[in-house]
C-alpha cells in the first residue's frame, strides 16, 4: 500500500505541474486574443479622425457605439489618451476625462509605439474612473480562511486585470494616441472555467467537481471554481502561509499536497508577474485527492481479503490467488510509470474489479493527456510553420550566438548548412561578434533590440540591414536565447538620404524667402511712410477749401471736397494696416502673463460711448479667472477690431455680446456676437482674406479696407490659436476665437 501510495502521489503530483502549464497556456492565450482585440481596433477610423482633428465629442461618443457593437460582455475597459497620456475618452464613463494615464508603464511602451499586455493591478480610484460597476465588482472582503498567513487589512479595494495598450497613429503614420482596453478578472470565471473545461471536462466525485482552477490576486481568490460548503465559489478565502511564502514573497513554483478552503487537493501554484516582473498574483489547478484515496482503500480491502483466503486455503490457492491479485497491481504501477514517462500505453489488468475501474480512470486520464499533448505539439508546429513563413531572414540561436533554427529564406540565401554556426559568421563574414548585436543585447536585457548594420558587396555598393533581437524563455521566464530577424533596408536608407538632401535645400530656400520677406516688408513700410506725408498735405489743404479758408466755394464743390476727404481718410486707414502687417511680421513680440476680463474690460469701455449713440447694449460673461500667454498689445487689436465692426454692422438698438470661457485645460474660448447685417454663408471663409469686401454697397455704406480681419487671423495663428465666424444673414455674426493658456517656448520665432 505504500508503494501503490508513493507512485500514485508522485504520478498525480506530476500530472497536476503539467496541467499547470496546460492552464498557464490558456491564460496566455486569452492575454494575447484580448491584445488582438485592442490592437485591431486602434486602427478604426471612428478613433483616428476625431482624435487627430481634436472633435473629443465625437470620439466619446463613437468609442461608446464601437464598445457597445463590438466588446460589450468582452471587455470591462476601453479608453482612449492622447498622445501626451491625456484621457480623451472612456466608453464606460464618457464623462470622465482629462486625466493623466502617462505614468501607466504599459501606455509609456504604447507611446513609444509597441502595442502590450501584461496582468496589472488597479487601484480603487482608477476603477471609478472607468465605471463604478467595475470598483463595485473589485471590493471584496475576506473570509476568514484556515492556515492562511495573518494580514492587517480585512478587505481589498483594488482589482486585477489584463490590460492591453496599442499605440494609434493617423493616416500619414503619426502617432496621436494610446488605446488601452482592460478584462477585469475579479468574479469573471471565463479563465477558471475555460481551464477547468480544457482538463477535467465534466469528472464529479461525491458531488464534487475532481479538478479546479483558481486566480489570486496577492493572497487571496478572486476567480475559482473551488467551492465551498454550501456549494458557491469560493472567492474572498485565502492561500495558506506556506504557499504565500514560496509563490508570492519567493516567486517559486509550489506543488504537493494542500488543504484547499475545505478538502485535500493534489496541487500546483505559479506566480502571475506584472510587466516589471512582480509578483501580484497566483495561478492554481489542483485535483481532489479523494477520489485515489478511496481507490487505494478499495484496492487494499481486496488485497486482504485475497491475503485471508490464501492463508486459509492451501499454499497453492494462496500462490495463485496471491499472483492474481498482485498481478494487476503489478500492471497498474508499471502502467502509470509509463505514463510518466510520456508513453501513452492502454493499461489491461485482465480483471473486473475495483483495479479494473481505477485502470480505466487512468486509462481515461492519460488518453486526455495524449489529447493535451497533442494540441501542444499543433500548436508548436503552427509557430514552426508561421517562422518559416517568415519574408525576413529569420533565425534562432541560443545563448552562445549558434544558429539552432533558421527558416527557408535564410537557407535559400546562406546554405542548409547554417544550423550549428555562429551567426556572424554566416551572416555578417567575420570571426568574432559583432560590438553592437542586438542578440547579444537582447540576451541581456530580455527586451527587443533593434540595430541597423551595412555591409559593402564586391562592386563597392553598401547595403542597410534592420536586425530585430527578441528573447527567447523558458517557463520559468529565463531566456535561454534569441530571435533574429534581418530585413533589408536597403532602398528605405536610401530614400532617407533622398529626403535628407530635399529637406536641406528645401531650408536654404526658406531662408532665402525669408530674406526676401524682410526686404519686401522695409519696402511695404518706407513706401507706407512716403504715401503718408504727401497724404497729410493734401488733407490740409482738402480741409481749408471745405471750410472756407482759402476762399468760397460753391455746394457742388464742397460735395466733390467731401468725397475727396472720404478717400483719403480710406487710403489713410489702407497704409496704416498695410503697415501693421508689415510690422507684425518683423518685430519681436513680447510674450506675457494676461488677465482676459481686463483686457476685454478695456477694450469694451473704448466703444461705450459709441454703442450708446447708437443704442446698442454690449453685454459680456467672462468666466473668473482666465488667464493666458500672449502679445496683449496684439490680442487688444484684434478685440478692438472685432467690437468695432460688431458696432459698425449692428443697427441701432441692437445688441453686442461677448463671452470667455475655458474649452478644455488647455485653451480658452472667445466669442463676439451681434444682432447686426449678418455675412452670407458662402462668404464666410473669405472675410480673413486680404483686402476683401463683403459686398460694394457695404463698402460705401459702413467703409474699411478690407484688412482687419487679415490682421486678427494673422494675430490669432501667431498665438497657435484658430478664429472663425458663423453668421446668418440679416440676423447677426458670431466669431469665435480658440486660444492655448500656454505658448510654447518658440511662438515667438514663427512669424518674424
Amino acid at each position: 500500500m505504500y508503494l501503490f501510495n508513493d507512485v500514485f502521489q508522485t504520478n498525480i503530483q506530476d500530472a497536476v505541474v503539467h496541467d499547470l502549464d496546460v492552464a498557464n497556456m490558456i491564460y496566455v492565450d486569452h492575454m494575447k486574443h484580448t491584445e488582438d482585440m485592442v490592437s485591431y481596433t486602434a486602427g478604426f477610423s471612428r478613433i483616428i479622425y476625431p482624435l487627430a482633428n481634436r472633435h473629443h465629442g465625437v470620439l466619446r461618443q463613437n468609442l461608446v457605439n464601437i464598445y457597445d457593437e463590438k466588446f460589450y460582455g468582452e471587455l470591462d475597459i476601453l479608453t482612449v489618451v492622447d498622445k501626451n497620456g491625456i484621457v480623451v475618452a472612456r466608453a464606460r464613463n464618457s464623462s470622465s476625462y482629462g486625466d493623466s494615464q502617462a505614468d501607466n508603464d504599459l501606455i509609456r511602451h504604447a507611446m513609444n509605439g509597441t502595442t502590450i499586455s501584461s496582468t496589472v493591478i488597479i487601484t480603487h480610484e482608477e476603477l471609478l474612473k472607468e465605471n463604478r460597476s467595475l470598483a463595485d465588482q473589485a471590493y471584496m472582503e475576506f473570509t476568514p480562511t484556515p492556515k492562511a498567513k495573518p494580514r492587517p487589512e480585512n478587505h481589498s479595494t483594488s482589482g486585477m486585470a489584463i490590460l492591453v495598450a496599442s499605440p494609434i497613429y493617423d493616416m500619414n503614420g503619426h502617432f496621436i494616441g494610446v488605446l488601452y482596453g482592460a478584462d477585469l478578472i475579479n468574479r469573471d470565471y471565463y479563465i477558471v472555467d475555460e481551464i477547468k473545461n480544457a482538463l477535467y471536462k465534466d469528472e464529479i466525485y461525491g458531488g464534487r467537481d475532481v479538478g479546479t482552477a483558481t486566480i489570486f490576486q496577492e493572497d487571496f481568490r478572486i476567480s475559482t471554481n473551488v467551492p465551498t460548503d454550501t456549494g458557491e465559489r469560493a472567492i474572498t478565502t485565502r492561500v495558506s502561509r506556506e504557499v504565500s511564502e514560496a509563490v508570492l514573497e519567493k516567486g517559486e513554483y509550489w506543488k504537493d499536497r494542500a488543504f484547499v478552503v475545505n478538502s485535500w487537493y493534489v496541487t500546483a501554484y505559479k506566480p502571475i508577474k506584472n510587466i516589471n516582473g512582480d509578483t501580484i498574483g497566483i495561478l492554481y489547478v489542483g485535483i481532489l485527492e479523494q477520489p485515489y484515496i478511496d481507490a487505494g482503500y478499495r484496492i487494499l480491502i481486496i488485497y486482504i481479503l485475497f491475503l485471508f483466503t490464501g492463508f486459509v486455503l492451501s499454499i497453492f490457492v494462496s500462490q495463485y490467488y496471491a499472483g492474481a491479485i498482485t498481478s494487476p497491481i503489478n500492471k497498474l504501477i508499471k502502467g502509470t510509470e509509463s505514463i510518466a514517462r510520456g508513453q501513452f500505453e492502454k493499461i489491461e489488468v485482465g480483471t473486473n474489479d475495483e483495479t479494473a475501474k481505477l485502470a480505466n480512470a487512468f486509462n481515461e486520464m492519460a488518453i486526455d493527456l495524449q489529447k493535451t499533448m497533442g494540441e501542444l505539439v499543433l500548436k508548436r508546429n503552427e509557430i514552426e510553420t508561421i517562422f518559416k513563413s517568415i519574408s525576413d531572414v529569420a533565425s534562432a540561436l541560443d545563448k552562445d550566438n549558434r544558429i539552432i533554427f533558421a527558416n527557408s529564406l535564410a537557407n535559400k540565401i546562406f546554405g542548409d548548412d547554417i544550423n550549428g554556426k555562429f551567426c556572424y559568421q554566416v551572416f555578417e563574414g567575420k570571426d568574432k561578434r559583432c560590438e553592437d548585436c542586438p542578440g547579444i543585447e537582447s540576451l541581456k536585457s530580455g527586451e527587443v533590440v533593434r540595430v541597423i548594420h551595412s555591409r559593402m558587396d564586391n562592386n563597392g555598393k553598401e547595403y542597410f540591414f534592420e536586425i530585430t533581437g527578441s528573447p527567447l524563455k523558458d517557463e520559468n521566464d529565463n531566456v535561454t536565447g534569441t530571435l533574429e530577424i534581418r530585413r533589408d533596408v536597403t532602398e528605405q536608407k536610401t530614400l532617407e538620404n533622398q529626403l535628407r538632401e530635399s529637406y536641406e535645400n528645401l531650408e536654404n530656400a526658406y531662408k532665402e524667402l525669408q530674406q526676401m520677406d524682410k526686404i519686401k516688408s522695409e519696402l511695404v513700410a518706407n513706401i507706407s511712410h512716403e504715401l503718408r506725408t504727401p497724404l497729410t498735405s493734401v488733407r490740409g489743404y482738402t480741409e481749408l477749401m471745405l471750410d472756407g479758408t482759402l476762399g468760397d466755394i460753391t455746394d457742388m464743390q464742397k460735395k466733390s471736397l467731401a468725397v475727396v476727404l472720404r478717400n483719403i481718410d480710406r487710403l489713410t486707414r489702407l497704409i496704416t494696416n498695410v503697415l501693421d502687417l508689415s510690422k507684425f511680421e518683423s518685430i519681436e513680440h513680447e510674450i506675457s502673463s494676461l488677465q482676459l476680463e481686463r483686457l476685454i474690460d478695456d477694450v469694451i469701455t473704448d466703444f461705450e460711448k459709441t454703442a450708446k449713440d447708437k443704442n446698442i447694449t454690449i453685454a459680456k460673461d467672462i468666466e473668473a479667472n482666465l488667464t493666458l500667454e500672449g502679445d496683449e498689445d496684439r490680442l487688444v487689436q484684434v478685440l478692438y477690431n472685432l467690437l468695432e465692426n460688431a458696432v459698425k454692422f449692428t443697427d441701432e438698438g441692437g445688441k453686442i455680446s461677448v463671452k470667455a470661457y475655458r474649452e478644455d485645460a488647455y485653451h480658452l474660448h472667445i466669442e463676439v456676437s451681434d444682432t447686426g447685417i449678418g455675412i452670407a454663408e458662402d462668404e464666410l471663409d473669405m472675410v480673413f482674406k486680404r483686402f476683401y469686401q463683403i459686398d460694394s454697397s457695404s463698402t460705401r455704406k459702413f467703409g474699411g479696407t478690407g484688412l482687419g480681419l487679415a490682421i486678427c487671423k494673422k494675430i490669432i495663428e501667431w498665438h497657435n490659436g484658430t478664429i472663425w465666424a458663423r453668421s446668418i444673414q440679416g440676423k447677426g455674426s458670431v466669431f469665435h476665437i480658440l486660444l492655448p493658456v500656454k505658448q510654447p517656448d518658440s511662438s515667438s520665432q514663427i512669424y518674424k
